[in-house]
């Protein structure tokens, strides 16, 4: 799965990280590499995408996992 990190510090980083990472474990883990985080932003295939593996076809959903105050 990738990953988007926004951090406050306006540095964007991509990650690419297996889907049995907690999103937890991994804004822990993104936040001791880059800091304060702004955002993170998921990149989920579609249903489609999974049970049909071809790039020609190739969208993804986007799902935002809030900063925790």
């Amino acid at each position: 799965m990738k990953i988007l990190v926004n951090f406050k510090s306006g540095f964007k980083q991509i990650f690419i990280v297996p889907k049995s990472v907690l999103a937890v474990e991994f804004r822990n883990m993104a936040k001791e590499i880059g800091g304060k985080i702004d955002s993170i932003e998921f990149s989920l295939p579609t249903r489609r995408q999974q049970s049909n593996c071809s790039k020609s076809e190739s969208s993804e959903r986007i799902v935002r996992l809030p900063e925790r105050r």
